[in-house]
């Protein structure tokens, strides 16, 4: 795999959770950050962000910002769907799975599933199949995969040679009977890198309500095929997760849980996720081989796969009081095979 973002699971300041690596490395050479300033008039017009707006399709009208690494990575960020993940390439490989219909605005989904890209949010009202819990109606993995988000900024954070590209983005979900939450997210991308961290604090602003949060990371061809491999924190989970289609939960196993997706065992794309296993216990798997579908999901969760009404009685659905936050990261790492 690729040089990794160095994560502290242990730093709750977002701002401090993430470092690039000692030097950027641009198109097969090091740089200082004064030796960049002489080679690139302009280092945006090599890497950074642009603001797009789809034109066509399911998605016409929706808002895209898109990220160049500069080290090979590109990634699609979804502004009008919680800042959620689309696509993502690596060596112009795509590692996210894309529905029939695109990437979809949020008027345009209607019945047809939301899964689209790399990664979407749910939560924090609510996870998994739709349900009704004391008279109040949740939609399939919650509301917060819906609602548009705020970009706050999009920057460069330096700290001496090492460069990050920052987006800050806000979210928020309402419901007069039953409260709202407002979500802070930061998304990091190395300069000259190809891994992304994703940082959300979510809060309580009114109600007394239980947050549930699950990540829904999808992937596809050709970092999925019939010859894939899956482990989780070392262990080889292939023959449970990929050999039938179904959903599988499992504990996540470990303070920093890593699953790791190999298109071969020798050869081709793979794909690391590193997430806190402590506020994400539970890893989901999903597992579609169907023709014309070939997607498996790794979601890391915070409940377990039970209706509502018994994770409220063995009290794991526990109510979080208004002004606090819960807090979640990820780390994904990408490496195309060639």
């Amino acid at each position: 795999m690729p040089a990794a973002v160095t994560v502290s699971w242990q730093d709750e300041d977002p701002n401090k959770n993430v470092r690039g690596v000692e030097m950027v490395m641009l198109f097969g050479q090091a740089f200082t950050k004064q030796e960049l300033g002489r080679v690139f008039p302009d280092l945006m017009h090599v890497a950074g962000f642009k603001s797009l707006t789809v034109d066509d399709g399911a998605g016409r009208g929706m808002r895209l910002l898109q990220i160049e690494s500069g080290g090979g990575l590109r990634v699609d960020l979804l502004p009008d769907r919680c800042c959620d993940i689309g696509q993502v390439w690596c060596d112009n490989i795509p590692f996210g799975w894309i529905s029939p219909m695109g990437t979809s605005a949020p008027h345009a989904i209607g019945a047809n599933t939301a899964l689209s890209g790399l990664m979407a949010t749910c939560g924090f009202d609510h996870i998994r199949q739709p349900e009704t819990d004391e008279g109040c109606a949740f939609p399939l993995h919650g509301n917060m995969m819906h609602m548009p988000a705020k970009i706050i900024a999009t920057d460069t954070v330096w700290d001496g040679d090492e460069c990050l590209f920052r987006v800050k983005a806000e979210v928020t979900q309402f419901n007069l009977n039953y409260g709202a939450i407002r979500l802070q997210r930061h998304i990091y991308v190395p300069l000259g890198g190809r891994s992304l961290v994703v940082s959300d604090r979510a809060t309580v602003l009114s109600g007394d309500l239980p947050v549930m949060a699950m990540y829904h990371i999808n992937l596809g061809f050709p970092a999925v095929t019939p010859k894939s491999t899956l482990n989780l924190n070392g262990a080889d989970i292939s023959r449970d997760c990929l050999s039938e289609n179904a959903i599988k939960v499992r504990p996540s196993g470990a303070a920093v849980a890593e699953v790791e997706l190999a298109a071969g065992a020798d050869a081709g794309a793979r794909f690391l996720l590193k997430y806190d296993g402590r506020k994400l216990p539970f890893l989901q798997t999903l597992r579609n081989a169907q023709e014309g579908i070939n997607v498996l999901c790794i979601e890391p969760a915070t409940h377990d796969r039970l209706p509502r009404k018994e994770l409220r009685e063995s009290g794991a659905l526990s109510p979080t009081s208004r002004g606090a936050s819960h807090k979640f990261q990820l780390e994904m790492l990408f490496d195309s095979g060639r």
